[in-house]
């Protein structure tokens, strides 16, 4: 028997091998582990993209804010508004609920927030709004309530 004979080719019993760490269920590039305790910088490959990573950087970047100058129903006041940064509404303004809008099937005018987007240059001047920076914003006279469609017609008596 020479010294590469010494040991049998394959032991005897079982084979020991590490459990498999639990994919994470809201993405299909992590472990569980990796995005419950958001170790996405060490993780190996790293991986661009992972929705988990960009949930929790949108949770935690704090909206800028925009002073606005907002005209309705001949009435103009600044307000300061939610300028979203990240996830779906990023590039919008999202002012608090400082208006009253009728429709569907409401009895009485309701508070609601205004949604402003960029402003186009064909924008009639009546539907534009002036941040700080000189920004133009199109005013959008509809707002979603209790998932209807309403109309603001004002600004709220709060």
């Amino acid at each position: 028997m020479s010294d590469d004979d010494w040991y049998p080719p394959h032991l005897d019993g079982p084979e020991w091998v590490a459990p498999q760490p639990a994919d994470c269920p809201a993405c299909p590039c992590h472990t569980a582990r990796v995005c419950q305790d958001r170790l996405w910088h060490r993780a190996r490959p790293q991986h661009q993209g992972c929705p988990c990573e960009a949930a929790a950087v949108a949770a935690d970047t704090p909206h800028a804010t925009r002073t606005v100058a907002i005209t309705v129903a001949g009435i103009a006041r600044t307000v300061t508004a939610q300028a979203l940064t990240v996830g779906i509404g990023a590039g919008l303004l999202l002012t608090p609920s400082l208006f009253a809008a009728t429709g569907g099937r409401l009895d009485a005018p309701v508070a609601v927030p205004m949604v402003l987007t960029a402003a186009a240059e064909d924008t009639p001047a009546e539907l534009v709004a002036v941040d700080e920076h000189g920004t133009r914003w199109q005013i959008r006279l509809t707002a979603s309530w209790g998932g209807a469609e309403v109309t603001i017609q004002g600004w709220h008596a709060n």
